[in-house]
């Protein structure tokens, strides 16, 4: 059932356009809200305990419903359901259609707006995160980590996820959330610990493997390295691209390509695994 939810949402988020009320976003955004009091409610409890109690509601809910579905059709519908909800980036993907429209009729400046709205880091500590390397973070946040989740603890780990990842996303940027920013930030950091392992080492297989193998292997067993450096890190190294300074198609798109052919593999191993009856 795993797989076949995996392959059916996969199919569905490149033909379906993917609307408001079939994307996690509204359902963390009221969930957010009907509880937000409880967020100034500091002397309650630590931090590190009011985010795994609020994250733990919606997960236990989602596993009881599937465990009162059983293993039929309904359960199906209902994994493909949370899965669809919690896989991609249509706002990300509608930004670099736009970013591409840009960069064809040469808006330099259209481009450099796009790029900052993708994510891309341009301060002085990362000052070197090429576009390329932003899609590539994009493209494991918001598919191989949801497929990851979804793999190992089924629709609820996919919920664990997202709304982990949106929580920290929420926490670095709302006054009323700080209190739970490093808490939130550190749980996000062990849930993509080994999912962005996982994903560096497939972009070896598809990269350069003998020139991305020791920046992987340099960071493996680190605990307190930057996930998005990282994995940047070992994008750039697995993919030589030259392109002229006032190019801003080539880099991005043929490291998106890279990152694609990196899900693509994994979803083969996932695949092969899952028949075997490994996973």
């Amino acid at each position: 059932m795993t797989l076949l939810s995996i392959f059916i949402v996969v199919l569905l988020e490149r033909v379906v356009k993917v609307e408001e009320q079939f994307h996690y976003r509204k359902y963390f955004n009221w969930y957010q809200q009907k509880f937000a009091q409880n967020f100034t409610a500091k002397q309650k409890m630590s931090p590190e305990l009011f985010v795994l109690v609020w994250l733990a509601v919606p997960v236990i809910l989602v596993a009881l419903l599937l465990s009162l579905l059983g293993d039929g059709l309904l359960a199906l519908v209902v994994n493909v359901f949370v899965l669809f909800l919690c896989y991609g980036c249509p706002q990300h993907r509608s930004c670099y259609r736009q970013y591409l429209e840009a960069a064809c009729r040469g808006d330099q400046q259209a481009c450099f707006e796009y790029s900052l709205q993708l994510g891309q880091q341009l301060t002085e500590e990362s000052k070197s995160e090429s576009l390329g390397q932003t899609l590539v973070w994009i493209n494991f946040r918001h598919y191989f980590s949801v497929i990851f989740w979804f793999v190992v603890l089924g629709a609820p780990g996919a919920v664990l996820y997202v709304f982990a990842r949106n929580l920290a996303k929420l926490s670095a940027v709302q006054e009323e959330l700080a209190w739970i920013k490093q808490a939130s930030e550190r749980l996000l950091a062990i849930l993509v610990w080994l999912p962005v392992r996982i994903s560096g080492f497939a972009i070896l297989f598809v990269g350069h493997f003998t020139k991305a193998l020791p920046v992987w292997m340099a960071g493996a067993a680190k605990f307190n390295l930057s996930a998005r450096g990282y994995l940047g890190d070992i994008a750039k190294a697995a993919e030589d691209v030259m392109s002229p300074e006032d190019d801003h198609l080539t880099e991005p798109c043929v490291m998106l390509k890279l990152a694609k052919r990196a899900f693509l593999f994994q979803l083969s191993v996932i695949a092969v695994l899952t028949l075997s009856g490994v996973i």
